[in-house]
């Protein structure tokens, strides 16, 4: 790779961090003057917005036990992201793979161990999520139908076919409430770090992120992915089979969703009840915006979208804010982050003034070469006729 290019790509790089921090500055911004705005107490209000998801390790756990599961949903939303299909199906995926993952925790109930019992549940799960992206994958690729429609309308019956199942199927009757009965204790994932109480579920998280980076920027198929979703017709061209990598990658994206399903139900709750969409799956597509649908910043992304949650669950419970403001910023969020004329013209100053250097640069060692040949021949020339010592060399046409 030439020196210009490896400098281009590391500025469009940083641009991009730049541009994420930038976006998330901006709407946290707008967030506060929000709050100095409507609340009756500003000050009381901002303070605890800013400085009450860390007042205690409770709420610092609760920080890392909320974006455990926007970080799966945010990687499995990546791969959508990639190849710009905004398949949605991860919303009711999430919640089946829950369901699916209780339900044969129950049959098997204590006979295994955890180690086996935990990748088994996830393994359930990403079955669970690769059939179900299937049909709006297929229904795109077959039938031309607008996956961003199917998968929404799918979202409605499976979640509603969720609740049928557990109501008849894995209903704990001595509850007055739906729900199943509680889960064995080998699919319950432990707690870490003493009182932060974080759940071991976020290693499972970061461990996905590790494994699909290295896959996104490491191996062909990765390559193959970014190219399609960046440059679908140079793809045609070169041969890739563009439906196929997309059908791929929203498969991978169910089976991922459905992972995390499973992670959830396993890592905060102890008996599955939930009636409605969970919308984790809607906030990957948030987490994978800010992340411009890079996994290696999809936890960063995750970190602080859980973080405005839990200061808005605090100003909320403290102050006169309700929580349901916290959907402004994140909408502020993906205005300025999906924008792509954010900061853009920032970017192509740069680049420009990066190519503008180098070419100066090629200039003057090409004049410096220049400048030193001539030098070279004339030394040369000098010590091909110097005569030898004592010898003095003088012209024919004077001899005679």
């Amino acid at each position: 790779m030439k020196k210009g290019q490896r400098k281009t790509e590391f500025i469009e790089s940083i641009m991009e961090v730049v541009r994420i921090v930038a976006g998330m500055a901006i709407a946290y911004a707008v967030a506060l003057l929000i709050l100095i705005l409507i609340s009756d107490d500003p000050i009381f209000i901002v303070k605890q917005f800013i400085l009450g998801p860390f007042t205690s390790l409770r709420r610092i756990g609760s920080i890392f036990n909320l974006a455990t599961p926007l970080i799966i949903c945010g990687i499995a939303m990546c791969f959508m992201y990639a190849v710009n299909k905004f398949n949605l199906i991860g919303e009711s995926i999430f919640m089946i793979s829950a369901c699916a993952a209780t339900f044969v925790g129950l049959q098997i109930g204590n006979s295994l161990p955890m180690v086996i019992m935990i990748p088994l549940l996830m393994l359930v799960g990403a079955i669970v999520g690769i059939i179900l992206a299937y049909i709006p994958a297929i229904m795109d690729r077959k039938l031309n139908a607008n996956v961003v429609v199917v998968s929404l309308m799918l979202n409605s019956v499976i979640a509603q076919l969720t609740v049928w199942f557990l109501r008849y199927h894995m209903r704990d009757t001595k509850l007055s409430y739906l729900g199943s009965p509680v889960i064995p204790e080998n699919m319950q994932l432990p707690s870490m770090l003493g009182g932060l109480k974080v759940n071991a579920g976020i290693l499972i998280a970061l461990v996905i992120v590790i494994i699909v980076s290295i896959l996104f920027f490491k191996t062909s198929f990765g390559w193959k992915i970014r190219l399609v979703g960046s440059n679908p017709r140079f793809s045609r061209a070169v041969g890739l089979s563009t439906l196929g990598i997309s059908f791929a990658a929203q498969l991978l994206s169910g089976a991922i969703a459905g992972v995390g399903g499973a992670v959830e139900i396993m890592n905060s709750y102890k008996r599955f009840q939930w009636i409605a969409t969970t919308g984790h799956g809607f906030d990957g597509m948030v987490v994978a915006v800010l992340a411009r649908k890079n996994p290696i910043l999809v936890p960063i992304g995750a970190l602080f979208l859980a973080y405005i949650r839990i200061g808005a669950d605090v100003v909320s419970t403290s102050g006169d804010i309700p929580s349901e403001f916290i959907t402004v910023i994140q909408g502020i969020i993906i205005l300025l982050v999906a924008a792509e004329s954010f900061l853009s013209g920032t970017k192509k100053k740069l680049i420009y003034k990066s190519v503008e250097k180098e070419e100066a640069e090629k200039r003057a060692l090409a004049a410096a070469e220049k400048v030193e040949e001539p030098q070279k021949e004339t030394e040369t020339v000098t010590e091909e006729y110097k005569a030898p010592d004592g010898v003095v060399d003088t012209p024919e046409e004077e001899v005679k």
